[in-house]
């Protein structure tokens, strides 16, 4: 691809900027011209949504296994112990896995914010 071909558009972080005019400056000075403020830059470029679609797609297969593996469970207990007992400490079992899940999920959501922001 010539130089002629290559378009021109702006940076869109410092770390980009940096590595452009080491390796390419020519390409450098022209993608700079096409920047307002390399100093108003991200230090890196924003992670795209898909990384974080395929980490919440990841975490809903587990959290679907890990589902699938306690309905297994369940069912064995059920036959095992008498209905009522149990029916009333699984519902607990459920309850506490549901507050774990959601406190795990707010730890994500948190992290990922936060590494958002220093970006």
């Amino acid at each position: 691809m010539g130089k002629e071909e290559i378009a021109m558009c702006p940076f869109e972080s410092r770390a980009q900027a940096r590595f452009m005019f080491a390796r390419h400056p020519e390409i450098a000075k022209e993608f700079a011209s096409h920047t307002r403020s390399i100093k108003a830059l991200p230090e890196h470029k924003q992670p795209k949504e898909s990384k974080m679609k395929h980490h919440h797609e990841k975490h809903e297969a587990k959290k679907e296994h890990h589902h699938k593996e306690h309905k297994k469970e369940h069912h064995k207990e059920h036959h095992e112990h008498g209905a009522h007992k149990h029916m009333h400490s699984h519902h607990a079992e459920m309850h506490k896995h549901h507050e774990r899940e959601m406190k795990h999920h707010a730890k994500m959501m948190a992290h990922h914010h936060k590494g958002a922001k220093k970006k």
